[in-house]
């Protein structure tokens, strides 16, 4: 049986629900790249190359689809994979050039789109936001760590 969240964990959860409907459905620019392409990249940008099956089970999905998911980058040009330097059995994905040229429009879009939003706040509102995420960005970065330190079912990772 699943406890109650309580009222804490509801407004926290709350407000990072709105975030993702605010960042998926008004900022990101949807065109050219999947949610799970841009979520592989994105990790792979921020973590470095990683070995496909890694990548698989951080992303939570099987070896098979991610195996095309990158596949299907490749051609893009997007990801390259290189040998590994401690075994050179593996390859491993990295996010190409071009790959890092896409993530930083695409992040300058989301930027440029919540500037846009922004300026129909008023600028008290727009300052606390400012304040709100000067506080929730490291505290966030830590969850992101713990999360990536624990396999799906919250346990931790080797």
């Amino acid at each position: 049986m699943t406890r109650k969240p309580s009222e804490r964990v509801e407004r926290i959860g709350d407000a990072l629900d709105h975030a993702t409907d605010l960042t998926v459905r008004y900022l990101a620019d949807r065109a050219g790249l999947s949610t799970a392409a841009a979520y592989a990249m994105n990790r792979l940008h921020r973590e470095g190359p990683a070995r496909l099956t890694t990548l698989a089970a951080r992303e939570g999905v099987s070896q098979p689809s991610m195996t095309q998911l990158v596949q299907r980058l490749e051609r893009q040009g997007l990801v390259v994979r290189h040998e590994d330097p401690e075994d050179g059995r593996v390859a491993l994905v990295a996010v190409s050039a071009a790959g890092t040229a896409l993530l930083n429009d695409r992040r300058d879009v989301r930027r440029a789109r919540l500037d846009e939003f922004l300026d129909t706040l008023p600028p008290e509102e727009g300052r606390a936001l400012w304040l709100a995420a000067e506080v929730a960005l490291p505290i966030l970065a830590r969850l992101i760590e713990r999360a990536d330190a624990c396999d799906r079912d919250g346990e931790l990772l080797d």
